[in-house]
């Protein structure tokens, strides 16, 4: 019975207490609701202000935009009606001024009317003097007795003719000057050339011959069965050994570099102990390799002195084969270097490619290699320049090649210079020798040719040779065959004699008058 007292009192109590949560909670959402009721209230009467402030400021700008549109209508209105006024008045303006350009155009067609009419009487007036002038020439042509168009034809015929003169004097004067000023200038460029130039060039004499070694088992190898050994070698080089006394032997060859081959070969046989004509060819082939190793290197030893580039090896080699060559004992390796030297001096002070100018001239005498080995046809300068155009030389590197003898006519002023410098270094003092019977002999045959020509009282071989200087009967040889004798002995003396450098030859006719006062 307790225990249910006791349960029905928690029960109870419970009840009480969740009966009072209840109570509070409702409460708590109705005093929630109210305060959210009378924020309601408190915004929608905020709200109205608002609207009733935006609705004064809307009103407010309405009434300003109003008042600003009316005003702006008015000043339109009063503006257009300026307009109108001023349209008036332009109008009448308008009026007037065309009334004016009226008068004026019709003064103006008045005026081209008078125009036309002047224009047309000064026509007339025209066609009448035309007429007048015709009548006149006319007149003129029949009491000259000539046509008009003949005189003109002869004016100017006439004109033409004293121009044509004119122009002949004034070139003969400008040659003349250009003459004397150009051999003044060649004389200066040479010497300066010569100066600037000092390098010795000893002559130099190839060695023709060979010794016999003496007695011994080698002598006697060289000279068994007729001295078959040397035949062997002649026979490989087609050299003749020629002996000349008990130690000397002659080598006789198509060419010198062939007759170097000879002798080295011969050389290197007798230093073998006891030659065999079985050793003939070995000894051949080894001499000529060993020579053309030294050709070789002497060409591109040249071209290094001259600071060339870019040569076929083809004629680098003929330019070192000339080392084994000499004119007059002027050794003509040396004479190819020296030759560029002078020529690149001279092509130095005339500003012109000084390159050019050292190729050009060190190869202008290669063709005596080929001459001489081949037999081509043609002098050495023709040769040498078809050589060098068959290896990739230029036209301006070939054309002084083949005229620095005059088998071409030199066309630029290189060719000149190329010509001007192989005189030079051939020329120049010391630089080449010839013996006593060979001048003589020379000086004898420039005499003698000189002699066959008619007019001519004597003749003088002067300049070591190197000039001839003929004097003629004024009486049977006048200015004319002066200067055509000195071509022809020239020629002569170029087809019929050897000589060195150049031989100058002048012709001399002078007429002396005397008389005796008394």
């Amino acid at each position: 019975m307790t225990v249910i007292i006791a349960l029905a009192v928690a029960v109870a109590s419970a009840a009480a207490i969740a009966g009072f949560a209840i109570v509070s909670e409702k409460r708590r959402r109705a005093r929630r609701l109210e305060a959210e009721r009378a924020a309601g209230e408190r915004r929608a009467s905020a709200t109205r202000v608002e609207s009733t402030r935006l609705v004064d400021e809307v009103g407010q700008l309405a009434r300003t935009h109003v008042a600003r549109l009316g005003a702006a209508w008015e000043a339109d209105v009063a503006a257009l009606d300026a307009d109108e006024e001023r349209l008036g008045r332009l109008e009448g303006t308008f009026g007037r001024r065309a009334e004016a350009i009226e008068d004026r155009a019709s003064a103006i067609d008045e005026r081209f009317g008078e125009l036309d009419a002047r224009v047309a009487s000064v026509t007339a007036a025209q066609a009448d003097l035309d007429g007048a002038d015709e009548t006149f020439e006319e007149m003129v042509e029949r009491l000259a007795g000539v046509r008009r168009e003949t005189i003109a034809d002869q004016l100017a015929e006439d004109l033409t003719e004293a121009a044509r003169f004119a122009a002949r004097r004034a070139a003969r004067a400008l040659e003349e000057g250009a003459a004397a000023h150009a051999e003044l200038e060649a004389k200066r460029l040479i010497d300066v050339a010569c100066q600037r130039y000092g390098d010795a060039l000893p002559a130099n004499r190839l060695q023709p011959s060979v010794t016999l070694p003496k007695k011994g088992a080698a002598r006697d190898a060289l000279l068994a069965d007729g001295g078959a050994m040397m035949l062997a070698l002649g026979a490989e080089l087609e050299v003749t050994f020629q002996q000349q006394d008990d130690d000397v032997v002659y080598l006789q060859a198509p060419d010198p570099f062939t007759r170097e081959i000879a002798r080295l070969a011969y050389e290197r046989t007798v230093r073998a102990g006891k030659p065999t004509p079985q050793m003939a060819q070995a000894m051949v082939a080894k001499a000529r390799q060993d020579l053309d190793k030294i050709a070789n290197d002497a060409g591109r030893r040249a071209a290094r002195i001259l600071k060339l580039k870019g040569m076929h090896p083809e004629i680098l080699y003929l330019v070192g084969k000339l080392l084994y060559r000499t004119s007059y004992t002027q050794n003509q390796w040396q004479h190819a270097i020296e030759t560029a030297h002078l020529c690149g001096m001279m092509a130095q002070d005339l500003g012109m490619d000084v390159q050019v100018a050292h190729r050009s001239a060190l190869i202008h005498d290669i063709g005596k290699v080929l001459w001489a080995e081949t037999e081509a046809v043609g002098s050495h300068a023709v040769s040498g320049a078809a050589f060098a155009r068959d290896r990739g030389e230029t036209a301006e590197i070939v054309h002084p090649i083949a005229a620095h003898h005059g088998d071409e006519k030199p066309s630029t002023p290189l060719a000149h210079l190329v010509a001007a410098a192989d005189a030079l270094s051939g020329a120049r003092p010391g630089a080449r020798r010839e013996t006593i019977e060979s001048y003589s002999g020379r000086v004898e045959q420039v005499e003698a040719i000189c002699a066959d020509f008619r007019g001519i009282r004597q003749s003088y071989v002067i300049q070591g040779g190197r000039e001839v200087r003929i004097l003629v009967d004024p009486r049977q040889i006048d200015d004319r065959a002066a200067a055509r004798m000195s071509e022809d002995v020239a020629h002569r003396i170029e087809d019929e004699c050897i000589y060195p450098g150049q031989i100058k030859v002048t012709v001399i006719r002078e007429i002396r008058s005397q008389a005796v006062a008394r």
